[in-house]
């Protein structure tokens, strides 16, 4: 049962609105009640709520938020069909259209209820889009996650670099208690990608999704926070 007692207030980092929230989410990702920023509650006692630990930074990697600016890099990007058939919302694929998606993108935040958030991924020297990565919260602890590289760059690790990445994000920077993925079955580099960086094989959903005219099967994977520390992510960012 929650009292006054054991709420803690603070201020949002983006806004300065006063928030409060109860103890037992101190670490976690939480939204602002003014400006609906997600922040990370903080410790008893702090003045405000900590930011959202992005843009994430990796050997050759760059994970940030998609900006305007990026509606030309997306654009070189789209001509591939595999890209683009894992792309929700940029079927399209003319200027307008891409500029109406980043718009969009913009607005969703870290705990928007069943909003993909997503992260863009950019190479650390020259600064080129290759891709995005996305992280769907299920309630206030688990998120589904996703990865989506252009071909040209793929099979060269950057995709499992960027996993890594991003499940520090989820562990150690946002507390997250399991996170999970689902993919075709048939979908033989992704399977891999997945179990390499440490996820459980958890299950078969057979013939659940219509794809093409044909039913396919969705493999999913997942890891808990207390299996994450053994995991090659785990190591990778201890």
């Amino acid at each position: 049962m929650s009292t006054e007692e054991n709420f803690i207030d603070f201020k949002c980092p983006y806004c300065g609105a006063l928030v409060s929230y109860p103890q037992d989410a101190i670490g976690f990702a939480r939204e602002c009640f003014n400006c609906l920023e997600s922040f990370i509650v903080p410790a008893a006692g702090a003045e405000a709520g900590r930011r959202i630990p992005v843009p994430i930074t990796t050997a050759r990697l760059v994970l940030r938020r998609f900006n305007a600016n990026d509606w030309k890099g997306l654009m070189e990007l789209l001509p591939d069909d595999e890209f683009l058939g894992y792309t929700d919302g940029l079927e399209g694929g003319d200027e307008e259209h891409v500029l109406r998606w980043l718009e969009s993108d913009h607005v969703i935040k870290l705990t928007s209820p069943d909003q993909t958030f997503r992260l863009a991924v950019e190479l650390a020297d020259g600064g080129k889009l290759i891709g995005f990565l996305g992280l769907r919260f299920v309630g206030q602890l688990q998120a589904a996650l996703s990865v989506n590289l252009h071909r040209n760059f793929q099979r060269q690790g950057f995709a499992l670099e960027a996993l890594h990445a991003l499940l520090g994000f989820c562990f150690e920077g946002i507390n997250l208690h399991r996170v999970y993925a689902g993919c075709d079955s048939r979908n033989a580099p992704a399977c891999r990608l997945f179990e390499k960086a440490g996820l459980r094989r958890e299950g078969l959903f057979l013939k659940n999704e219509f794809v093409n005219g044909d039913w396919t099967d969705t493999a999913y994977y997942a890891v808990l926070r207390e299996e994450y520390s053994n995991t090659e992510s785990g190591r990778t960012n201890s």
